[in-house]
């Protein structure tokens, strides 16, 4: 099974909501995947974001405070502003 990391906070999220919508710089397929500390979680494609506006449909099951913070840690990780990223809605499966 494949495996997918977050930040301690967006783990912290994740486990409290049952759901997170994280945004990748790869493109990854609809799969079970094993979340470290959480278990094991359903990955679902959702498409591109192509600017931060592109963001704020699904702020409220990111884990951050405000567009403009999840856009900023997205520049982190994928710095070329060319890259596609990946939208991905995490769900915690019921054991």
């Amino acid at each position: 099974m494949a495996s997918m990391s977050f930040m301690p906070q967006l783990k912290e999220f994740l486990l409290r909501n049952g759901t997170i919508y994280t945004v990748r710089k790869y493109r990854m397929s609809d799969a079970m995947v094993d979340v470290g500390g959480i278990g094991e979680c359903h990955r679902i494609p959702i498409g591109t974001i192509k600017d931060k506006e592109d963001l704020t449909p699904h702020l409220e099951e990111s884990g951050f405070e405000s567009v403009e913070d999840w856009w900023k840690k997205i520049r982190y990780f994928i710095p070329n502003s060319w890259d596609t990223k990946y939208l991905y809605k995490v769900v915690v499966l019921d054991e």
